[in-house]
């Protein structure tokens, strides 16, 4: 890959640029730069759309992994070359050792990451991250207001949520919402917009919901998800909000010229049908049992207690270059505008060389959606 490439995905993605270049060093050396520890399965909320949580608490809490085991791996991990460690869940708050986690693993020396959703930032909390923040802090926002947080997660906690968000600001502490669209919440979108721009935090908004294979959910199936059609719309409303009229404009006419300037997300240079994305090429995922899967949607998981930290990348490795994704998906022509990957391909089908025919139905709308944009501003016809 060439420097202005690269320099190109990094702001088409808005990944900081030495990320971006480590990453796509990472993928050519098979070093794992990034790691995600799945701490927990549990959660405190129990959203219809979730693809992690598993309703048998008891059950998840007894197959975790204890805290020196995560400690113990992120040393190991720091040997092998990974930088970059999100912290996750489930809901990884939920863990009493947490603190005792996160202490450990940040004097190793990651870049440190933590997905949450907000709720309990505790008084413990803020002091633990008060002496030692984190890099940034990803916070699930399901909802503009109570109600709807509660017809998404079973909880009105947006009141708190925000409540917590204001105070770790305050601390000087970097702080990006999640958004996850559903038919449950997709009209609160612009309002969640609008509180993090109040809230002057990032935030990134996905209309695309996996289907829920790792918690036994059939390919193909998410309770609550929106219509191909309605994540299509969806998309694009999105777009136009999160751009100003002057740059949407713009990356319109980048993408009329072939620029894949509406892509967020991580897409590398790779072979025809290979996988496209990190997963098991610079980024390996380790869930609460203590298995390193290529992937922390799609699974296919390895022990490491079995293999070592080193011989379960390498057969993470092997694994994510053995899959081959659907010929169809390379030759596409809205390739360039498409969310689909090998773990939606999986997720969708059942397997990794099957066309996801949802993502296919979608992706033609917001190709319709885009060329219907492109014609109501009259570019590509001398305007």
């Amino acid at each position: 890959m060439d420097v202005e490439k690269l320099i190109n995905r990094a702001v088409v993605n808005t990944e900081p640029m030495f990320s971006a270049y480590l990453h796509s060093r990472g993928n050519a050396a098979g070093v794992p730069v990034s790691a995600t520890f799945e701490l927990t399965a549990r959660c405190n909320f129990n959203c219809k759309m979730c693809y992690v949580h598993l309703q048998d608490s008891a059950l998840c809490k007894s197959q975790e992994k204890s805290a020196q085991w995560w400690i113990d791996l992120g040393k190991k991990a720091i040997e092998q070359g990974v930088v970059f460690l999100l912290i996750t869940g489930g809901e990884p708050l939920l863990r009493e050792d947490f603190p005792e986690i996160y202490t450990e693993l940040s004097k190793l020396g990651f870049i440190i990451s933590i997905n949450t959703n907000g709720y309990l930032i505790t008084d413990k909390i803020v002091e633990l991250f008060k002496k030692n923040p984190p890099t940034r802090l990803n916070i699930s926002l399901y909802g503009a207001s109570n109600k709807t947080y509660e017809n998404v997660t079973g909880v009105p906690a947006f009141s708190r949520v925000v409540e917590n968000v204001k105070n770790l600001k305050k601390m000087g502490i970097d702080i990006r919402f999640n958004g996850s669209f559903t038919s449950l919440n997709a009209e609160d979108s612009e309002a969640i917009l609008n509180i993090s721009r109040e809230l002057n935090t990032h935030v990134k908004g996905t209309q695309y919901m996996f289907p829920q294979v790792l918690v036994g959910g059939k390919p193909g199936e998410n309770p609550c998800r929106l219509s191909p059609e309605e994540a299509a719309r969806k998309r694009v409303e999105w777009l136009k909000l999160i751009y100003t009229p002057e740059e949407f404009e713009k990356r319109l006419k980048a993408m009329v010229d072939g620029v894949d300037a509406f892509r967020l997300s991580c897409d590398e240079e790779c072979g025809e049908g290979k996988v496209r994305c990190r997963a098991g090429k610079s980024s390996a995922w380790i869930n609460y049992r203590g298995e390193m899967c290529f992937c922390g949607v799609a699974g296919h998981p390895f022990s490491i207690d079995e293999y070592g930290f080193d011989g379960a990348w390498k057969k993470v490795k092997e694994f994510s270059a053995s899959i081959r994704t659907p010929a169809k998906c390379e030759n596409c022509k809205y390739r360039n505008i498409c969310c689909v990957c090998a773990a939606a391909c999986y997720t969708e089908t059942g397997n990794f060389s099957t066309v996801p025919e949802y993502v296919c139905r979608m992706t033609e709308n917001i190709a319709q959606l885009m060329k219907n944009e492109v014609e109501r501003l009259g570019i590509g016809n001398g305007n």
